[in-house]
């Protein structure tokens, strides 16, 4: 609150400086009234920052509201803020484990999905993924494996969201492993496991001969930093056999950064250079439009030289993309970003569908005042031919139901269902258009229904991150 005391006399030159005086003192009550100085750590000083940082990078900046309740809850606050559109914007404290989303990968090392069988409604969690040298792997966990029991209870339609919140909430769980034996489902042993660091994971690759062709596959699970170097050996090993082709195994990658995106990109596309365009951010009117190529996007962070990239490019006029409907963010740039430059034909179920950018955001100021961090959504992504708008997802083109065919085989089997439509298009010159989607003979949707996914989960808070 403003207070003014002055001594004056009756000097006409005194009442003009105590006038102009008197505007000054009112300019600065209001700034004051205007920038009130909130408690440290309260709500209202919290959500003043988040609001003013959404102003200005925020892509649906314009639908903020121009007076918001800034004394709730900060997660109320960033929640009520959030256009209709938005999807896949969070706001997390890095020291509450709590204000994070829970994932079985992480904790455990595995991800699974409960399914039901159509026709007979039996049950059953399906392990998906294991990586090495984590809880889950040290107990002998393999991807195939099934799960009946949950901490001592029996998977069923009605609890199977439950059971997989308890298990992604605490940090020990009891798996109850069975085998179909017959007709029936036997109960084989328990696996206790609990919470464990999980190391970075290796990518997973072979080289298959079908058809008298070599023919690489490559899986991994994200686009982390530094994944394009880790893959150079990979590539040159490929580029070495004389691969005629490449199958790329995306089904359970959830994204990451734009940069790492960009590098495998480099590796692959034929005909491409530093110059060559590769995505366009479109983001508010502060960020507006800026297209980036495939040079700067690869080696922004300096961890990459471009020209070691190309020395490694497979130069193939066709890859065979393998997705799932948790494939999402930086995957699906590559998906989308590819295919201004080759033939992509892309194998199994519609991906997710985050045509969408982020960046952190958390406050800079020293010392900080705001211990919050934010990751909005700031962009809109397309590809150089100005391509986007996919957020129901890119369609698969030759349309594959992976559990269709059980038990699921290790990552590059040749009779993995996936793996295997993308042999026999290979095999047989097959050139599949958005126009010509095909459903792969013998594998169609199936007759199982997915009733719980802890990567779908995973993949709903990941966003492509970019360094725009």
């Amino acid at each position: 609150m403003c207070h003014t005391f002055l001594k004056f006399n009756s000097s006409p030159y005194r009442w003009i400086g105590f006038f102009f005086l008197m505007v000054l003192i009112q300019v600065a009550c209001k700034r004051e009234q205007l920038k009130p100085d909130y408690p440290p750590g309260s709500n209202e000083q919290i959500n003043t920052w988040i609001l003013d940082s959404l102003k200005r990078y925020y892509y649906w900046n314009e639908s903020l509201p121009a007076k918001a309740n800034i004394g709730i809850a900060p997660r109320d606050f960033f929640a009520a803020l959030k256009n209709p559109a938005d999807r896949f914007s969070y706001l997390v404290l890095p020291s509450d484990p709590a204000s994070y989303t829970s994932d079985s990968k992480s904790k455990y090392g595995f991800d699974y999905s409960t399914i039901k069988e159509v026709n007979t409604g039996q049950v059953i969690g399906i392990i998906k993924l294991v990586y090495n040298d984590s809880p889950a792997s040290r107990n002998g966990l393999k991807r195939g494996d099934y799960i009946r029991k949950i901490n001592g209870t029996q998977i069923s339609e009605s609890n199977a969201t439950t059971l997989q919140t308890e298990l992604l909430k605490g940090d020990k769980v009891v798996l109850g492993l069975a085998e179909i034996i017959g007709s029936s489902w036997q109960d084989t042993r328990l696996a206790n496991l609990s919470t464990g660091i999980i190391s970075d994971q290796r990518a997973i690759s072979r080289i298959i001969e079908s058809g008298g062709k070599k023919i690489g596959y490559l899986n991994f699970q994200s686009f982390n930093g530094g994944l394009a170097s880790s893959l150079k050996p990979i590539f040159a090993s490929f580029k070495s056999e004389g691969i005629a082709d490449l199958i790329l195994d995306l089904r359970y990658n959830s994204g990451g950064q734009v940069a790492e995106a960009a590098g495998v990109c480099a590796m692959i596309a034929p005909s491409v250079s530093y110059t060559s365009p590769f995505i366009t951010y479109k983001g508010n009117k502060n960020g507006g439009l800026r297209t980036e190529s495939l040079g700067a996007a690869a080696t922004f962070d300096g961890t990459v030289n471009f020209n070691d990239l190309m020395s490694h490019n497979l130069g193939l006029p066709r890859i065979y993309i393998l997705s799932t409907g948790v494939t999402a963010s930086a995957a699906e740039v590559v998906i989308n970003n590819l295919k201004p430059y080759m033939q992509v034909v892309l194998i199994g179920e519609r991906t997710l569908g985050k045509d969408e950018a982020s960046f952190t955001i958390n406050d800079m100021r020293k010392p900080k005042q705001v211990q919050w961090e934010m990751h909005p959504i700031v962009y809109k992504l397309f590809n150089a031919q100005g391509k986007g708008n996919y957020s129901t997802g890119i369609e698969a083109d030759i349309q594959v139901n992976e559990f269709t065919a059980l038990p699921l085989l290790p990552f590059g089997e040749a009779e993995d269902p996936l793996v295997k439509a993308a042999l026999t298009g290979i095999t047989n010159k097959a050139k599949i258009s958005a126009s010509n989607r095909t459903l792969a003979e013998g594998n169609g949707t199936g007759t199982w229904t997915i009733l719980s996914d802890t990567r779908i989960l995973t993949a709903r808070r990941s966003v492509a991150i970019t360094h725009r």
